[in-house]
Formats: C-alpha cells, structure tokens, sequence
C-alpha cells in the first residue's frame, strides 16, 4: 500500500473519529453540600450500626439481672405424702416452700459495673463508626477532584493539539510545510481527543461513586482542610508526632478493655453455687380422727470448696483481657506507623513541588522559544511536539503534585482520627 494511500485512509478515519467537543463533565457544587453533612449521611447508612440495638438490648439485659431482687430465679417445691396405698391409716403430710437464691458479696455490685461500661462504650462504637465514614467521604471526594483535575488538564491539552492541527493545516495550504506535517498534527490532536475521552470516563464513574455511596448529586462548594493543629511543621517534626489517646479506635478498645476488666471480676462468680434461703409450710397428721399440725419451716443452704469450679472461668476471662490489652498496643503502634508514614510522604511532596516549580518554569520557556523556532522555520513539527509533551508532562505533574498535597493533608487528619 502506497504511502499517498495510507495517507488517504488516515484522512477518512480521522473524519469519522473526529466529533464535535461535548460539554465536559462539570461539578455541580452547592454551598448547603458540606463534609460534614456527607460524613453524617454515610453514618446515618453504615452496615456497623445494626449492631448498636443489639448492644442496647444487651445493656437494658444485664441492667435488669443487676436489679433483680435475687441472683437466680426463684423456684416453688410442693410435696406430699399418704399412706392410702400402704397402711391405709389416715397418715397425711403436705409441705410446700419456696427457694430463693442471694446474691454473693459484691455480685450485684459487679453486674451494674458491667452495665455501666458496656453504656461507655456505645459513644466510643459511635465515634469509630463515624471515623470510618469520614474517610470514605475524604476518598469519595478526593477521587472525583484527582478525576477533575487530570480531565481538565487533558481538555487543555487536547485544545492546544487541535490549534496547533490547525496552523499546521494552513501553513501546509500555503506550501511552508510539507503534506506530512499536516498528519502528524492530525494525528497527535487525536491521541490527545483519546486521553481526554479516557479521562472523562474517568471522572464520571468517581462522580457515580460518590453519588452512590453518599446519597448527593451535588459537590461541596469546599472540600480542601487544613492541617491540624496537632502537627506544625514549623515547630515539630513528623517523626515525633504521637496519636492522641483519643483517637476513636484507640478510645473504643479501650472501652472495650474496661468492658472486660468487668467482665473478668464478674468471672469470680461464675461457677459459684450462690446460697439459697427457702421459706416453706409443711401440714401433717399421724393417722384418722387425729387433727392436721400446721408448721413454717426456714432454711437456708451453702456450698463449700467451691474455687476449683471458679477457675476456668477466671481463666478464660483474663486470657481474653489479655489479647485485648495486647491488641491495644498493636493498634496504637499502627496508628502511629500510619501517620508516620503519611506525614512523610506529605512533607516529600511538598519538597518535590519546589522542584517541579523550577522545572515547570524552565520547560514553559524552552516551550515558548520551540513553538517561535517552529513559526520561522527553524526547527520541525517532530521537534515542537517533543518540547510541547515536554511541557505538558511537566505542568501535569505540577498540579498532581499540589492537588496530592491537598489531599495528604486530608488523609493526614484521617489517620489523627479527626472526624469530619
């Protein structure tokens, strides 16, 4: 195939592929949309939140056994006796009584303890869930500006691609180029038309992702945050920034903790035989004509020897504590590797962006001397395309750099444990 050919066929494809510029995918930002009220419509659907009326039912449970009068339900025993199938002599004897089981010392102290940090640690549950939905709502809408960003950008350098197809077609119909200069214009505007199609889709599967998960149309007309107070560059390195004792994950396991320190001390009772008091009457007669002798009856029963049963249970109890204290400190580790890390990476951006300023710079005035050596003749289109990708990737990674800085600091405050 001749290369008058190719050229023919290119030609004809890039008037099919070539489509007029749909409007590009806008934000619709709204100023009653804010972070805030994204966090608390995730919260309002989080999964987690099912179990806090399982928990509630749990607490108003354990409340009401504190309360009970006696540690174990109450039984009636009735019994009674004749000797009509025997001796047939009248002989007759009923008894009836009722048991009633005590609370052990400090018992019923220790299950209202119980109650009342299983109550503490429904706050903490809270707080943790809507941690969890503030850094989906940071990741929602990070991912829809990251989207924007690199949407616009390709819109910009798809814009340039196609003046530059334009002079380049002109100055060909006017014999200062050869024919080919014009295809490769053509051809370049059309990778550009492609990468900004790309990044459309793009940008419309995160805006349907953030619309989905957070119930809005509409995008905060602010986003950006700044970052806390808790880490001042100026005055305090990263690496020696702590998490707060408040950070909501660490304050619901510590909740969770104290929830087994109770339930541990609850443990010594377990296994425990809890003494019983009966009260009863009893009614009997020794044979006929004799009349019936009515009696009350007090009673009152204990266990001996009984802390070979109650170990297990203290056993088990304290092995559990013990992997939630060790958990605790697993956890308060990772969260400080975590913002360790992320303040790291935050202050590595922050210098890599003074650098690309100085290269952006640079690039943007070599751009500008290739584009006027192109106008006069002195250098090819292969050339200026060169310098002008040069230009693009550069300025790229500017504002990739300042809009990742942005969202750092975001994440920054997400692994502090600031809600939003």
């Amino acid at each position: 195939m001749s290369f008058k050919i190719k050229l023919t066929l290119l030609c004809i494809v890039m008037s099919i592929t070539q489509v007029t510029l749909a409007e590009m995918v806008q934000l619709d930002r709204s100023s009653t949309v804010t972070l805030s009220s994204l966090t608390q419509n995730i919260y309002s659907r989080h999964p987690a939140l099912h179990n806090q009326l399982a928990q509630q039912q749990q607490i108003e449970a354990n409340t009401d056994l504190a309360n009970a009068i006696f540690s174990d339900v109450k039984s009636i025993k009735l019994n009674h006796q004749n000797d009509a199938i025997g001796s047939n002599d009248g002989l007759q004897e009923w008894e009836a009584s009722v048991d009633m089981p005590l609370w052990l010392p400090g018992q019923k102290q220790q299950q209202r303890l119980l109650s009342d940090t299983m109550s503490a640690e429904l706050p903490a549950y809270k707080d943790k869930i809507r941690l969890d939905a503030s850094e989906k709502v940071r990741i929602l809408v990070w991912n829809v500006v990251v989207a924007n960003n690199a949407n616009r950008r390709a819109h910009q350098v798809w814009q340039t691609a196609k003046k530059l197809e334009q002079d380049v077609a002109a100055r060909v119909k006017a014999g200062e180029l050869a024919g080919t200069q014009r295809l490769l214009a053509s051809t370049n505007a059309l990778e550009m038309h492609k990468q900004y199609l790309l990044t459309e889709a793009g940008l419309e599967y995160a805006l349907n992702s953030y619309s989905h998960i957070t119930g809005e149309s509409s995008f905060p007309a602010v986003y950006e945050e700044t970052l806390s107070t808790a880490f001042d560059s100026n005055q305090q390195h990263h690496s020696s920034v702590t998490i707060d004792p408040n950070h909501p994950r660490l304050r619901l396991l510590e909740q969770q903790i104290n929830t087994l320190r109770a339930q541990q001390d609850l443990a010594y009772f377990d296994g425990a035989i809890n003494p019983s008091v009966s009260v009863g009457l009893r009614s009997e007669r020794g044979s006929y004509g004799e009349d019936f002798n009515n009696s009350i009856g007090v009673g009152i029963s204990f266990v001996l020897d009984n802390d070979v049963y109650r170990r297990p249970a203290i056993a088990n109890a304290g092995k559990v504590l013990a992997d939630a204290e060790i958990l605790r400190v697993q956890l308060e580790r990772d969260l400080n590797i975590d913002l360790f890390s992320r303040l790291h990476d935050l202050e590595t951006k922050q210098k890599q962006l003074e650098f690309v300023n100085d290269q952006n710079t640079t690039t943007k005035q070599y751009y500008a001397l290739q584009k006027r050596a192109f106008e006069l003749g002195e250098i090819d289109l292969v050339n200026l395309l060169h310098s002008q990708s040069l230009a693009n990737e550069t300025f790229n990674r500017k504002q990739a750099l300042e809009v990742d800085i942005k969202q750092m600091i975001a994440m920054v405050n997400q692994a502090l444990g600031l809600v939003l």
